[in-house]
């Protein structure tokens, strides 16, 4: 049962007037203090004045005295007002009182209990305040320290994707395009499989890579990623599309860092009736980290193009896609 603290004055004075009527001789007001557990030397003083002068020993004062000290020592005493406020809304021989204390005792009795019962309950509503609100401080703290891990997530990727451009060696930069690439389509969780080879057991050799596939509003979408020097020429699109043929609703879309050619364009747009595959560059996507934009919106929007315009190379407008939702992706 949670109880006061500390009794306050409506309660303090209203203990005064009860406890003396509970405990019919002066020297049973004692033993009720002591054995609510207020210690025998805090009560000596009080037994030797019984002792040596009882007409001075004056129930009431007493009783308001010995109060007084347990108020005055909080956390030491706390259990002892807690036992005494129990023994007291829990008394219930009344006919041990002197008759004209009887009716007092009982009405006290319960408006003692009256008031602690509304105190246990505003104590437990205050409670379950006090734990809402830090579950709420708690979840908050959380989200904050999640959208931090995840813009420090981000940075590191991007920081990495920077990177790349400094790579001189084509062969290493064209294997950590892949690994970065990956890496970011993972955190904005469009990611589905990294780099994977088919093997042919009867040939014995790899006859096809898949740099990456994606999922991109609900369809599976095979990646090839390009770093050439050169605009990526017709014969390469047309060798990606063939891995396309063979797969039902599989989208595809082709990553280079140096553009395309014309008959590259050309040639996607004419594989347009058949399946669904997009010509990004390098620099849309830098252009979309770089301000912050989600990475999904943007594939998103640009399979949504290519679909509307039969346009393997429409243009998607990075203002309007959605800023980083950094609680979302991690």
């Amino acid at each position: 049962m949670s109880t006061y603290f500390h009794y306050p004055p409506d309660l303090f004075n209203l203990l005064v007037d009860t406890i003396p009527r509970l405990n019919r001789s002066k020297k049973d007001l004692l033993i009720f203090f002591q054995n609510v557990g207020v210690p025998v030397e805090n009560l000596q003083s009080y037994y030797s004045l019984l002792s040596t002068n009882r007409s001075q020993f004056k129930k009431y004062d007493v009783t308001r005295d010995i109060l007084t000290a347990l108020n005055q020592q909080s956390d030491k005493m706390l259990g002892v007002r807690r036992k005494l406020l129990q023994r007291v809304i829990e008394f219930e021989t009344f006919d041990i009182c002197y008759p004209n204390d009887k009716d007092r005792a009982k009405a006290n009795v319960s408006d003692i209990k009256k008031m602690v019962q509304l105190k246990d309950t505003v104590t437990k509503y205050e409670n379950y305040l006090s734990k809402e609100q830090n579950e709420k401080i708690k979840s908050q703290q959380e989200k904050v320290n999640r959208i931090k891990k995840s813009k420090e997530h981000f940075e590191e990727l991007w920081n990495n994707f920077n990177l790349l451009f400094r790579i001189q060696n084509p062969q290493e930069r064209g294997k950590k395009l892949e690994k970065v690439l990956n890496e970011l389509f993972a955190y904005f969780q469009i990611g589905v499989k990294e780099d994977f080879v088919i093997y042919d057991e009867e040939i014995r050799k790899n006859y096809e890579q898949i740099d990456g596939v994606i999922e991109i509003n609900h369809y599976l979408t095979l990646l090839e990623m390009k770093w050439e020097k050169s605009a990526i020429g017709a014969d390469k699109v047309a060798r990606f599309m063939s891995r396309l043929l063979v797969r039902k609703n599989v989208d595809g879309i082709i990553i280079s860092y140096s553009s395309f050619a014309e008959t590259a364009i050309l040639t996607a747009k004419e594989a347009l009736a058949v399946s669904v595959l997009a010509l990004v560059e390098l620099k849309d996507i830098f252009d979309v980290l770089n301000q912050k934009k989600d990475l999904s919106d943007f594939f998103s929007e640009l399979i949504k193009n290519v679909k509307l315009y039969k346009n393997p190379k429409p243009t998607v407008n990075i203002d309007n896609l959605k800023d980083i939702d950094y609680e979302l992706y991690n």
